[in-house]
């Protein structure tokens, strides 16, 4: 079932030739981020929203329908569909191929860091001379 919740996501695009979600190793950022429960929680209640509405399970919806449901699940489980959604996307455009697709580069930014010409640091001049904003908190509970 999360082949067909990648790919009603993230579908694939072939003008941009870009891959779906599906497509890509969500196992191993599943397991590597510790998302499992995420995952389950999601799933559960997608496939509560698929067959109350449906009566059908979400994977058998034609693709309007999983749209539909999907809005659904965003509207009753909205933390639940937010939390899982970060991290689609976090998955999706962490992953090489995808960055070297839509070129980004296909690696961290560090330890050599991005080269910014022309910038310009006085800008950040009035944030500096403003000083300290938050307030301190006390450490103890």
């Amino acid at each position: 079932m999360i082949k067909a919740v990648l790919n009603a996501i993230i579908p694939v695009d072939k003008k941009l030739k870009m891959p779906s979600a599906s497509e890509l190793d969500f196992n191993s950022y599943k397991i590597k981020n510790r998302i499992e429960k995420i995952e389950i929680d999601f799933l559960f209640e997608l496939t509560k929203i698929s067959n109350d509405e449906f009566s059908k399970n979400f994977i058998d919806l034609d693709e309007n329908q999983k749209i539909k449901a999907l809005n659904l699940c965003k509207l009753r489980k909205v933390r639940v569909f937010s939390a899982f959604l970060k991290n689609i996307f976090r998955f999706y455009y962490s992953d090489k191929r995808v960055l070297s697709l839509i070129n980004v580069g296909s690696s961290p930014p560090f330890p050599n860091g991005n080269k910014i010409e022309d910038d310009d640091w006085t800008m950040l001049i009035p944030v500096y001379e403003r000083g300290t904003i938050y307030k301190k908190v006390d450490d103890e509970y």
